[in-house]
C-alpha cells in the first residue's frame, strides 16, 4: 500500500463516517427523549437557544434532525457530485462549529477538582462526548477542501476545454 492509497482510504472512511454520524443522530432527533436529551444545551447556546422562542422541543430537535440528514445526504453524494459534496461539507463544517461550541457555553461539560491543592480542569463524561465535534469538524473542513478542489480543477477543465474549442 502507498501512500496515495493510505490517504484516500483515511479521506473516505472519515467522510462516510461523518455521514453515519450525521444521519445516525439526524434521524435520532425525532426521538422525544434525544428532544429532550438536547432540550438542555440548545437552551445554554446564545447561536441556538432563541430556537425555542420561535418552535416547540420537539419541533426544534426535528428541525435540527432534518438539518442534519440533508447535510448527511449531500456529503454522501461526493463520489457522484463534488459540488453537493462541497456544499455538504461547508454545511457540515457549520453544524460542527456550533456543536463545539457547547463545549463553551453548557454547563456540566467541566469537572474542576483542586484534591491536591492544585487546580485541574478536566472533561466530565459529557465534556467528552461533545469534544468529538472537534474531530469531526476536521473531517468536514477536508471533505470542503477537497471538494472545492475538485470542483475548481473541473472548473478549470470546462474553460481550457472551451478555448480549445474556439480556438
Amino acid at each position: 500500500m502507498n501512500h496515495n492509497t493510505l490517504s484516500r482510504a483515511g479521506f473516505y472512511i472519515a467522510l462516510y463516517g461523518v455521514v453515519a454520524i450525521l444521519l445516525w443522530i439526524g434521524f435520532f432527533k425525532y426521538h422525544p427523549d434525544e428532544a429532550a436529551a438536547i432540550q438542555g444545551i440548545v437552551a445554554s447556546s446564545p447561536l441556538m437557544s432563541w430556537l425555542y422562542s420561535i418552535a416547540s422541543v420537539n419541533q426544534v430537535s426535528a428541525a435540527i434532525g432534518t438539518a442534519e440528514i440533508v447535510v448527511g445526504l449531500l456529503v454522501a453524494a461526493y463520489p457522484i457530485s463534488k459540488k453537493a459534496g462541497l456544499v455538504g461539507g461547508a454545511l457540515a463544517s457549520v453544524i460542527f462549529l456550533t456543536t463545539s461550541t457547547f463545549l463553551l457555553t453548557t454547563p456540566g461539560v467541566l469537572h474542576v477538582s483542586s484534591l491536591s491543592g492544585d487546580t485541574l480542569a478536566f472533561p466530565s463524561l459529557f465534556g467528552g462526548f461533545l469534544a468529538k465535534d472537534l474531530v469531526l469538524l476536521g473531517a468536514s473542513l477536508a471533505i470542503t477542501g477537497a471538494s472545492w478542489k475538485a470542483v475548481s480543477e473541473e472548473a478549470s477543465a470546462k474553460h481550457d476545454h472551451l478555448i480549445a474549442e474556439s480556438a
